[in-house]
């Protein structure tokens, strides 16, 4: 609301049910036990009212009666899908009630002690009313409704005055006063538990989407080690092939080095594929997945386009992630000196351990001159964090001689 003014009109005149937060799921038992304790308060409201309005205003005032007590009964029954119009219709009620507290019977059948009782049992419906409003109001918009209920409790203590003295005016007050209390306090949980509910929603949403990018990096690594691995091959293999292949004609050769320019370029550009992929929600396929019975044919094939290659494998039988790290950090170890050291010697070392799977890749200096290369370092950082999903240790790094080193630790788990 934009003043205290205006939400004191939007209360009585413009305001629409719809305007209001919508209802809290405040039942959780079985429907037919809310429609039982519904029905029960009704007739128990329906006894007392129609008795204490028959007793004060006297027998000829059946329409009367009937009238206070419909007044009474609907703002309960409208209050959860019309709360607004349950408030003025509770408004027209207690004014209604209080014009006919002031006509009581010729010969009042009520004792001294219980002559305000007509006007007490009609505000006991209401006060839920107040309460279930309050709860789904806006910012200020409560307040208008507020000032409503305490001016009407007010005007009854003020009509029993003459009957009861100051009594029922400050309890008139106080009893309302709690229960607008008690409604902004179900406001404040409704909020809270919206508030409760968007952040698991935010925090299921961000744990969805932290899997979703942990999934296209691992992704990503896959991809750079599949291509990576397989398209310097093939530019090696070109490069080499003037050298390996005897009798090669300078057309032939023109053509290799072609090839070897193209393989490289299909390299920067899987490279660059693999950033956009980090960055995208792509979803590639999978494919099978290698393991340690398929290191001697990725050996064979780096043997085959010209790497020197002195290898001991004995691995063994370990689990599939396992095997598939250690596939995979070989691949991209290989792939490393094939582009970074050309020519050198390559030492490979797979050995199985208690609780642990050793995979040692050293070579020596290079050569001839490395061809150009758009590396990032994701080959080696993709070893470090298949290591860290595993468990075990990396070390990565330059030797001494000019050469490289990667020793990677892998732990199996279930073994001492």
């Amino acid at each position: 609301m934009a003043s205290k003014g205006g939400s004191l009109g939007w209360a009585l005149l413009t305001g629409r049910d719809t305007d209001l937060e919508p209802p809290s799921a405040w039942w959780r038992g079985p429907a037919w036990v809310k429609v039982v304790l519904t029905t029960a308060a009704l007739l128990v409201t329906v006894g007392l009212t129609y008795g204490s309005w028959a007793r004060y205003l006297g027998g000829g005032s059946v329409p009367l009666i009937f009238f206070l007590l419909l007044l009474q009964l609907t703002p309960p029954l409208l209050v959860l899908r019309f709360p607004l119009t349950a408030v003025r219709m509770a408004a027209v009620g207690m004014v209604s009630s209080i014009i006919a507290i002031l006509f009581p019977a010729p010969y009042a059948l009520f004792g001294p002690t219980l002559s305000e009782w007509p006007l007490q049992v009609q505000v006991l419906p209401y006060l839920p009313v107040l309460a279930m409003t309050l709860a789904r109001t806006k910012s200020g918009q409560g307040w208008g409704i507020s000032v409503i209920a305490i001016a009407l409790a007010t005007a009854v203590g003020i009509v029993q005055i003459p009957r009861t003295g100051t009594k029922t005016l400050v309890w008139s007050l106080v009893v309302v006063a709690v229960t607008i209390v008690a409604g902004y306090g179900m406001q404040q949980r409704r909020r809270a538990l919206e508030q409760a509910d968007e952040a698991e929603r935010t925090t299921v949403e961000e744990r969805a989407k932290r899997t979703s990018l942990q999934e296209r990096a691992l992704i990503a690594r896959e991809l750079h080690d599949i291509i990576g691995h397989h398209l310097s091959l093939i530019a090696l293999r070109t490069d080499s092939a003037r050298y390996r292949v005897p009798d090669v004609s300078e057309a032939a050769q023109e053509e290799f080095r072609a090839l070897g320019v193209a393989a490289r370029e299909a390299l920067d550009e899987a490279r660059r594929l693999v950033g956009v992929l980090r960055d995208t929600d792509a979803e590639p396929e999978h494919e099978p997945q290698p393991g340690l019975s398929e290191v001697p044919s990725l050996i064979d094939g780096c043997r085959a386009s010209g790497i020197e290659i002195r290898a001991e494998i004995s691995g063994g039988d370990v689990p599939a992630m396992t095997g598939l790290a250690a596939y995979r950090i070989l691949q991209e170890a290989l792939s490393n000196a094939a582009r970074h050291s050309p020519g050198s010697t390559v030492d490979v070392e797979v050995r199985r351990a208690p609780g642990g799977l050793t995979v040692l890749v050293e070579n020596g200096p290079p050569s001839r001159p490395a061809a150009p290369t758009g590396g990032d370092g994701t080959g080696l950082a993709g070893i470090a964090e298949r290591v860290t999903l595993i468990g075990g240790t990396c070390e990565t790094g330059p030797r001494e001689d000019g050469g490289f080193r990667v020793a990677v630790t892998l732990e199996i788990t279930g073994e001492a």
